[in-house]
């Protein structure tokens, strides 16, 4: 039987956004086509779930809500009031129609400063009329009735009101909420005459080729030969390969690929002349460069191809050595040759790489050159990508370091010394788009120094940075090679796959470096038992977040039920629905932030354990303790519910995660999976400080491991394009 759906006026709002996941508690009236109350004693109850909720709820809206509808009574001053709570399926925000424009411009929020009065007088004055001044932006009109800042006020209220029915509009043809508002910020003023001039537009805001192509052509009847259509076919290839870690595809490739976009090969040809005559690529080599990604490579070849050529010694030979003795003297190390090599590299160039595997003293090698840059008086602007990763160079150096998204922020505030040695870490984890917004847009005055390891994993983005550079002949670089952080098995295992060679691997769980083979099945359990032996010092790292053997949320379930379902449980007042609710934390359970909140000083990464809750508390607020955090920067701190929905059981975490870390014991799940290859596994055991446990598949680690890695099937063209501007220099 099909539910009933009712017409709702908003009168209150009781709350927004409950427990901060989005959705709304409001109160109603149900009323008819003409706007009046259908039962002066009956008010409505709405538990609106946000995946229903294209915008904010307001008073003065109307609603057309379908759901179960729950009567019960109470008692308000006396009187017995029917409160009916309604559980929507789904609802659709109505664009108001005759005198019911006059109810939602005096009461709804989004019109405030206009009361009863002002609206009463628009309608009385303009009539039907209204909807089209207020369409139009007609202040002019509008000021026939209110002053100059009234009219501009509301028109404005006005055109952001009615850009909620072009999103509810793109979610009814299937285009998720968030996609939506991009869309319309981007397309505003008039965004749904944009969208009808070019639908295939959308493929530019993620939106996939489905969706867009089945709009374009049912509900804008637009031809299978449009140019529309077959440019942005190609388009959608070119971006795919982006999207997939690639700068540039093969011509065969695009073609391949948007003959099954287009489903028909005879117009494909057709398509890329239509796209190439509209400037949408370019060839280059061999290969189609869309424009964005073509434009970011050449940017960053220029700038890093301009620092290449002009060597700059911070400080002369005397002056190095002396710092060099001086720092080797108060530290008490001692560098070894190609430490040294780097310092003098980095201290004689505005660019240079410095590479190395896990343990090689990269870190030394920071302390130590920053030692140079402050005899030399430079400035040093020392950051990684992840906000894990900055911290551990500040930990480890005694210098501060920021994400680059918080130096770009200072960038953008024009806060930034006129020169400075700018310092990147982890800087395999740096794509194309991050890489050019850092480098392209400082100034010539500004040094770089990339520090990593490009046989750790490729950046999750697209494009390959400090992997074209550190081959680079045109390029200054030094190779680390001495192992300090740790030797034995690890080591030659870790040097072995490194190489693409397999190792041979005792079956033993007391060994310091072991594979222990199971059944896929039985790839959890294993893991759980090996960690019940010592879950203080054990990290199990996963290739996947969601595969039910080895992926991390099957193994973080399975180890809360086993080590600390008895334990006290974090647990919160939902008012959405009016009970205490589970969060599925419970002392003793390891958690990672998943956010930069650097008021706390926690990064994306950073771990801990909770140690203590609070019991649940119907009106907690924002501040409020829910219980308390051990991190693992050693500080306890309170747990609150800004911070609750950025937390996820850490038992087991992404092999992405941890990089930059290390961690006393490895526990390594191993299956056949799309991401794993040999910088996936070199970069797991590398975490290690004292053993690794590899359990699972031994076949799809050994495959893994011989097959080329993933990143040198990415096609990129930054090498050659610094070869082509150096070139040209000489």
């Amino acid at each position: 039987m099909s539910l009933p759906s009712l017409t709702v006026r908003v009168s209150a709002i009781r709350s927004q956004s409950p427990q901060g996941r989005g959705g709304a508690i409001f109160t109603g009236i149900e009323v008819d086509e003409r706007g009046m109350r259908q039962d002066a004693k009956a008010h409505l109850v709405v538990k609106a779930p946000h995946w229903l909720l294209t915008t904010a709820v307001e008073v003065g809206q109307l609603w057309i809500i379908t759901g179960k509808v729950e009567a019960s009574t109470i008692v308000v001053n006396g009187y017995r009031l029917t409160e009916s709570t309604l559980t929507p399926e789904a609802m659709e925000l109505l664009r108001p129609s005759g005198e019911h424009i006059v109810t939602l411009l005096a009461e709804c929020d989004a019109f405030a400063g206009i009361g009863m009065v002002k609206a009463r007088r628009l309608w009385g004055h303009f009539g039907h009329d209204l909807y089209a001044i207020l369409d139009n932006g007609d202040v002019k009109r509008l000021e026939e009735v209110m002053t100059t800042d009234a009219a501009a006020t509301l028109a404005d209220a006005w055109h952001r009101w009615g850009d909620t029915f072009t999103l509810q509009w793109l979610q009814a043809k299937g285009f998720p909420l968030a996609l939506g508002r991009k869309v319309i910020a981007y397309f505003s003023p008039h965004p749904a005459i944009q969208i009808e001039r070019d639908p295939y537009r959308l493929i530019s805001f993620a939106a996939d080729w489905a969706t867009t192509d089945r709009l374009a052509r049912d509900t804008f009847g637009i031809a299978e030969n449009d140019p529309r259509r077959l440019v942005g076919a190609v388009e959608e290839a070119l971006y795919g390969a982006f999207d997939a870690g690639h700068t540039c595809a093969t011509r065969s490739e695009v073609v391949q690929r948007v003959g099954r976009l287009l489903g028909s090969d005879h117009i494909v040809d057709r398509a890329l002349s239509e796209a190439e005559a509209k400037g949408c690529f370019l060839r280059r080599a061999g290969r189609l460069h869309a424009v964005g990604p073509y434009v970011m490579e050449r940017g960053i070849a220029e700038s890093i191809a301009q620092r290449a050529v002009q060597p700059d010694p911070l400080l002369n030979r005397s002056e190095l050595a002396a710092a060099l003795t001086g720092y080797q003297a108060e530290s008490g190390v001692t560098l070894e040759a190609s430490q040294s090599d780097a310092l003098a590299v980095a201290n004689a160039n505005p660019i240079g790489v410095i590479t190395g595997g896990a343990g090689t003293g990269k870190t030394t090698v920071l302390r130590a050159f920053f030692r140079i840059c402050a005899e030399a008086g430079w400035p040093v602007c020392a950051m990684a990508l992840s906000g894990r990763a900055a911290r551990r160079i500040s930990e480890a150096t005694g210098h501060p370091a920021t994400t680059i998204a918080g130096f770009l922020a200072s960038v953008n505030a024009g806060t930034l010394p006129p020169r400075a040695v700018v310092v990147i870490d982890e800087a395999s984890m740096l794509d194309l788009p991050a890489a050019y917004r850092l480098i392209r847009h400082l100034p010539e005055t500004y040094r770089f120094v990339l520090v990593g390891d490009p046989h750790q994993l490729p950046p999750v983005g697209p494009g390959l940075l400090l992997h074209e550079l550190a081959h680079h002949d045109g390029i200054p670089r030094v190779e680390l090679q001495q192992v300090k952080r740790y030797g034995g098995k690890i080591a030659e295992a870790a040097t072995a796959i490194r190489r693409g060679q397999w190792p041979d691997l005792p079956e033993d769980p007391q060994a310091e470096m072991a594979f222990l083979p199971c059944a896929l099945n039985d790839i959890n359990d294993v893991v759980l038992d090996l960690l019940a032996d010592d879950p203080q010092n054990v990290q199990i790292l996963c290739a996947t977040r969601t595969a039910a053997a080895g992926g991390v949320k099957a193994i973080n379930a399975l180890c809360a039920a086993a080590l600390h379902a008895a334990n006290e449980e974090l647990l919160r007042w939902n008012a959405e629905f009016e009970i205490v609710q589970g969060t599925g934390f419970r002392v003793g359970s390891p958690v990672i932030c998943l956010i930069n909140d650097w008021k706390m000083n926690l990064q994306n990464g950073s771990l801990g354990v909770i140690v203590s809750v609070e019991p649940p508390d119907r009106d907690a607020q924002p501040g409020q303790r829910l219980g308390v955090i051990r991190w693992d920067d050693g500080q306890q701190r309170d747990l609150t519910p800004d911070l609750l929905p950025h937390l996820e059981l850490a038992y087991a975490i992404t092999i992405h995660k941890a990089q930059g870390s290390q961690f006393p014991r490895i526990i390594v799940p191993v299956r056949h999976a799309r991401l794993l290859d040999r910088t996936l596994l070199y970069t797991a055991i590398t975490r290690a400080q004292q053993q690794v446990i590899l359990v699972g598949d031994v076949a799809a680690a050994r495959n893994a491991v011989e097959a080329p890695p993933h990143a040198s099937l990415r096609q990129v063209a930054l090498g050659a394009l610094l070869t082509e501007i150096l070139e040209g220099m000489a």
